[in-house]
């Protein structure tokens, strides 16, 4: 059984009460707006037959003596005629005009336009285009019978409206007896039931309240709901059996509830800084090795190419090698300086097509190395983590090339299709996939952790002297939020 709060139980009633009123009150309205709507119907359908005896005998007169006057007359009593049909048909609820719902009415209305509009209207046009008056004396008595039957189609609407607003007068007339009946019976019923489920607990409880006063516990309150005051009830009754309890052990209960809480408190302090400590070594681990160790790794392969230039007599070479030796440096510095400021992102809000072109410039200028970057679809809209993580990826992917590849060209492709993926292909020296792409790679491991992070997933592809392929797939929703 649902246990309802009497919170519930009296909002439960005025919103029902008020919901059943809304309907009934808006009912009337509705009723009342379609009569409202439907004697503008008949008002303009009677002035619609009265403009088709007058046409037709402006008709006649033009036939007899034909004036300007009378044509511009029949000209404009055929546009009032046709923008009160097309009100009649369509409506206008600022008046308020309206036919009633109803397929017949409609039917009628649909006759009535279509014989306007394919035998009165161009019939009219033709009598008073025809020069010779012989024929328009003939053309009206054929034109006569034509618009007693139009006539006759009008009046059938009117009809059909007026049966129509009978039915909803009668309507009208029930929803407001109904009503009456439901704010009279509703007052009632409201009383009773406020008196039933608040007034009555309330009292028993206000009496119970007095006799513990005067420190009878022997008093028991009858439970006869399973509400708040049921449960006021409920409590009361065991009030009297364990008053006398819990005063004794009330101390004793709190010391123990509070060492308790201090026990668990501590090992929750000191779990949540293993973590945080774990989680701080993991990171520190990451960051060394993709941007520390890497940069150290690419300068010390530039000494070595600047103690070759020097041997061979390069001057120009070797300050090239130089430069990039000093920029190598100033590089590490940045690193080692963004790791101590809470391991602060370079991407930014770059997008994520700027940041990989940005990454694959700086590799070709650095190693000579070839780069390519292809783009298919519309680019992610990334967060900045979610950026940072795949640039280093695709960093971590573009320092193998350099290390371990001997490659002469390596391309990049960012595809967003049915899901984004970031490929990078590599024309080097490959290697065993299946043997050296385990976890026991520092490099291959981080990639795939940072690959978690975002939910995306990562694969390596790789045959030794057919290069390396390295595939990852964003997730999802990523490409939910795609720029357009």
């Amino acid at each position: 059984m649902i246990r309802l709060k009497i919170r519930d139980k009296i909002i439960g009633l005025l919103v029902f009460y008020f919901l059943v009123a809304l309907v009934a009150i808006g009912s009337t309205l509705l009723v009342s707006w379609r009569l409202e709507g439907g004697a503008a119907a008949i008002n303009d359908a009677g002035r619609e037959r009265m403009r088709s005896y007058r046409i037709a005998y402006l008709l006649e007169q033009q036939v007899k003596q034909p004036t300007t006057q009378l044509r511009d007359d029949i000209d404009h009593e055929v546009v009032l005629f046709e923008r009160t049909l097309s009100e009649l048909e369509l409506g206008n609820p600022q008046r308020p005009l309206s036919l009633p719902k109803d397929v017949d009415v409609k039917t009628q209305m649909t006759q009535l336009r279509q014989t306007w509009q394919t035998s009165i209207h161009p019939y009219i046009t033709q009598i008073l285009n025809t020069v010779s008056i012989a024929e328009q004396e003939a053309q009206l008595i054929q034109y006569r019978p034509m618009l007693e039957q139009f006539v006759s189609g009008i009046n059938d609407l009117v009809s059909m409206v007026e049966r129509s607003n009978a039915h909803a007068t009668s309507l009208l007339r029930f929803l407001q007896i109904t009503l009456v009946s439901l704010a009279l019976v509703g007052t009632v019923l409201l009383v009773y039931l406020f008196s039933h489920m608040v007034v009555r607990p309330v009292t028993r409880l206000r009496e119970g309240i007095q006799r513990m006063a005067q420190a009878d516990f022997d008093v028991r309150l009858p439970v006869t709901s399973q509400d708040e005051l049921g449960e006021l009830a409920s409590g009361f009754n065991c009030m009297a059996d364990q008053l006398q309890d819990i005063y004794a052990t009330l101390e004793q209960r709190v010391e123990e509830k509070t060492r308790s809480i201090e026990a668990k408190n501590k090992e929750l302090a000191a779990l949540d800084k293993e973590m945080a400590v774990s989680e701080e070594r993991n990171l520190l681990a990451q960051e060394l090795h993709d941007s520390i160790a890497q940069s150290l790794a690419f300068l010390n392969i530039q000494v070595q190419l600047l103690q070759e230039d020097l041997q061979k007599d390069h001057i120009t070479e070797a300050m090239k090698g130089l430069a990039q030796i000093r920029e190598g440096v100033q590089e590490s510095y940045d690193d080692v300086r963004e790791l101590l400021v809470h391991f602060r992102t370079r991407i930014g809000s770059t997008d994520l097509e700027t940041a990989i072109r940005s990454a694959l410039e700086k590799f070709e200028g650095q190693t000579g190395i070839k780069t390519a970057f292809k783009i298919s679809g519309s680019t992610p809209l990334l967060q900045p983590e979610q950026v940072l993580q795949v640039m280093h990826i695709v960093q971590e992917s573009l320092s193998n090339v350099r290390k371990h590849a001997q490659a002469s060209q390596v391309e990049v492709e960012l595809g967003c299709a049915a899901r984004c993926t970031i490929d990078v292909r590599d024309n080097g020296v490959g290697f065993d996939a299946a043997r050296d792409a385990g976890d026991s790679h520092v490099g291959l491991r981080i990639m795939r952790e940072r690959a978690h992070r975002i939910g995306a997933v990562l694969s390596f592809d790789s045959v030794p002297s057919e290069g390396t392929h390295i595939c990852l797939i964003l997730p999802a929703t990523v490409q939910e939020n795609k720029i357009v």
